[in-house]
């Protein structure tokens, strides 16, 4: 094998773990994105990459969360925006030793994990299908919203250190959204509802917020094992075909200045913390959480499209 960090052999036992988990309960499923990259171009992973994403097909995947309560008692999870805790509209499989706080905004921590995505149907020219797809993110940003880390303390210190848009969009939240968590992961629900309701030619993942991911279903009719690091991975035998439309020439090393992995916002692999336990011990590590920029603070507008929730409640009444 290879040399890989610290941190993919960490993902790597979490995936073994995954893998004997599908297989044990009759669960299919596709290496995605940067993980099919690597698994044709390296045989494991992309040297930089420092995460692991799977497609299952929507039947599969609800099969898959909704055996989340069977790994109570072991080293590993299933979390979903269904218990109201993952910022994520999709699944992740994690080992609950470690910690790794991926991002600030939200109180989320658990360890190593696997992204599992789930795909439908749905045509890249039906209105239909481009309006859930809509609606569902607009939802889930409301929920996101509902949860972020927005404790006392925390906008305490935001004052404190005169983060004043911080301080008072914080507030903003525990007061708009907090209280409605429930009602919007109801929403979220619906809109799922609709989603499977969904026929087409082509499929498409729902869970990321982009139009172009429209893939051919028979690229996805087999699973194909090929080699990935000391152990074996699914491809869907369309590999070359899908990833060639997302990303070109996926065979050719993009320039080093491309060649970036994610940056997590706190990582120990070694011990198991919460965030009360990782704020006591770097106190200043909540300093390295960014101001909030114009820039944002307009997309955030132009994000609010009262459209779309009007759209949700028109769709219910004519159900």
């Amino acid at each position: 094998m290879k040399y890989i960090s610290q941190f993919q052999k960490a993902l790597l036992e979490v995936y073994k773990e995954f893998a004997s988990f599908c297989e044990q309960n009759d669960i299919s499923f596709y290496a995605a994105y940067g993980t099919m990259i690597g698994a044709i171009r390296h045989h494991g992973f992309i040297p930089w990459d420092d995460d692991i994403d799977v497609f299952m097909k929507r039947d599969v995947y609800e099969k898959f969360i909704a055996l989340r309560n069977t790994l109570e008692g072991t080293s590993y999870k299933i979390s979903v925006y269904l218990d109201g805790q993952s910022p994520y509209p999709f699944a992740k499989f994690h080992s609950t030793k470690g910690t790794i706080w991926e991002y600030p905004q939200f109180p989320y921590i658990i360890g190593p994990w696997i992204d599992v995505f789930p795909i439908d149907e749905g045509d890249e020219d039906d209105p239909k299908a481009n309006k859930i797809l809509e609606e569902f993110h607009y939802v889930m940003w409301k929920y996101r919203k509902s949860i972020a880390y927005s404790s006392w303390s925390n906008i305490l210190h935001d004052f404190t250190r005169l983060n004043i848009l911080n301080a008072f969009v914080k507030i903003f939240k525990k007061i708009r959204y907090a209280p409605y968590k429930q009602k919007y992961i109801e929403e979220i629900n619906h809109c799922v509802d609709r989603i499977r309701k969904i026929k087409g030619k082509t499929l498409r993942c729902y869970s990321t917020a982009l139009t172009n991911e429209i893939f051919e279903k028979q690229w996805f009719e087999k699973a194909i094992s090929v080699p990935f690091e000391d152990t074996m991975i699914f491809v869907p035998n369309g590999y070359h075909e899908f990833l060639t439309k997302l990303y070109g020439d996926y065979m050719q090393l993009p320039p080093e200045e491309k060649r970036a992995s994610h940056s997590e916002f706190y990582i120990d692999l070694e011990n198991t913390k919460t965030i009360d336990e990782i704020l006591k011990e770097n106190k200043d590590l909540i300093a390295q959480e960014q101001p909030l920029s114009l820039k944002t603070i307009w997309y955030e507008i132009r994000h609010r499209k009262k459209g779309y929730l009007r759209n949700i409640k028109n769709n219910k009444k004519s159900e």
